[in-house]
């Protein structure tokens, strides 16, 4: 059975894209200054948000004017352009700066991944990324903490409360 290359999007400081697996594309209006260890094979401008739109850190304000700027090339055209890297037959990462895995970072290629649902009913992943999530320290404690809460159960220190016996008169 052939294997049909898929399409993922990810930031370019990703190590993944170190193992030459894919073929690595931009989708930005400035290609990175740091050095990369894998090819850059090109780069999609216009997936790239305009300079208007830079500045919205708002996903919901900034998804109706950024999908009107994908329709200015249209369909047709940006799917051309991504079908012509699919052609070279390994998977596709669309990639720009952002490290979506941080609590609350978005940026504009997950919304193109929107926009290309909405026009090809297609998903388009965010390619694992190996490196430390810079947000899962957060995240975990979050969920220790809820968990606690919906237990009514309360998590006490030892050494704490025997600091708390010893030297009862600091408040900590």
């Amino acid at each position: 059975m052939i294997r049909m290359p898929k399409l993922y999007t990810s930031r370019f400081s990703n190590k993944e894209l170190e193992t030459g697996k894919y073929t690595v594309v931009g989708v930005v209006r400035s290609m990175p200054r740091f050095p990369v260890k894998y090819r850059i094979s090109g780069d999609i401008i216009q997936i790239a948000p305009p300079g208007y739109l830079w500045n919205e850190n708002d996903r919901a304000r900034f998804r109706e004017p950024y999908f009107r700027h994908l329709e200015k090339s249209g369909y047709p055209v940006i799917g051309a352009i991504i079908q012509s890297y699919l052609d070279e037959g390994k998977d596709v990462v669309l990639c720009c700066y952002e490290d979506v895995r941080k609590p609350g970072e978005w940026c504009h290629r997950l919304v193109f991944a929107e926009w290309w649902y909405k026009k090809t009913g297609q998903k388009i992943e965010e390619l694992p990324d190996p490196s430390p999530d810079p947000g899962e320290k957060q995240r975990k404690k979050e969920e220790q903490k809820l968990r606690e809460e919906e237990s009514g159960y309360e998590q006490l220190s030892f050494m704490g409360d025997l600091y708390h016996m010893m030297y009862p008169h600091y408040n900590t």
